[in-house]
């Protein structure tokens, strides 16, 4: 895949209507929903309710899309919801809290969404090698290795499903993320054209872009 293909495929997926447009009330559930998981940890279901309320979102389907895109606790909680507490590969501290997220990207992602700095530490497939980094904002500092790449699938919007949490992870989570070096992740994604390995720099941009995409209807 080329840089020419990856920056189409980013450019139909931003663009208002593209696979990221999830329309005013599930952008601003799925963006509020995010926040409080960072925030205040685990979401009781009045918890999520009075988030439901504060948006204005309808409350059947807000109560359908969290029901679909939401991991859950034994006792009903919500405890995923693109920022997790169910571990995963890649771990994030914020406020010097530890949670997780359900892929690479994301972790840069969320930099944006919560408009503060992270502390990431993720471990690629296969070699199980550590890859950590702060990202903010403004950028990505204390990359560790520097020649640290990141995976990403690049989708067209017809290539998208945002239906379930297992949708999501199967069109992007389970295809990004963070690897020692090129090398190490273009033997990973070796035979597959539909994955794209991206130097640091241009996987924060690609980020920017994504986040823009979902707090499209966030309020100024």
């Amino acid at each position: 895949m080329t840089s020419a293909d990856t920056t189409l495929a980013l450019s139909d997926l931003t663009t208002p209507g593209g696979g990221l447009d999830l329309g005013p009330g599930p952008a601003r559930l799925l963006v509020g929903t995010l926040r409080l998981l960072a925030q205040e940890g685990p979401v009781t279901r009045e918890r999520a309710r009075g988030v439901v309320a504060d948006l204005g979102v309808d409350r059947v389907q807000a109560d359908e899309l969290l029901e679909a895109w939401t991991e859950r606790g034994e006792d009903g909680d919500i405890v995923g919801l693109g920022v997790t507490y169910n571990p995963t590969a890649h771990q994030m501290s914020v406020d010097g809290v530890r949670m997780w997220a359900w892929c690479a990207m994301d972790t840069l992602i969320f930099s944006f969404v919560l408009n503060q700095q992270i502390a990431v530490e993720s471990q690629a497939p296969g070699s199980g090698g550590t890859v950590r980094l702060r990202v903010s904002p403004s950028g990505i500092t204390d990359l560790d290795p520097v020649y640290a790449v990141i995976s990403w699938p690049a989708r067209d919007t017809d290539q998208v499903d945002m239906s379930s949490k297992a949708a999501i992870w199967g069109t992007f989570c389970h295809h990004s993320f963070f690897f020692r070096s090129r090398a190490e992740g273009d033997m990973w994604a070796s035979g597959r054209d539909d994955v794209v390995m991206l130097e640091m720099d241009d996987g924060f941009d690609v980020a920017r872009e994504l986040a823009t995409a979902l707090l499209r209807y966030e309020p100024s």
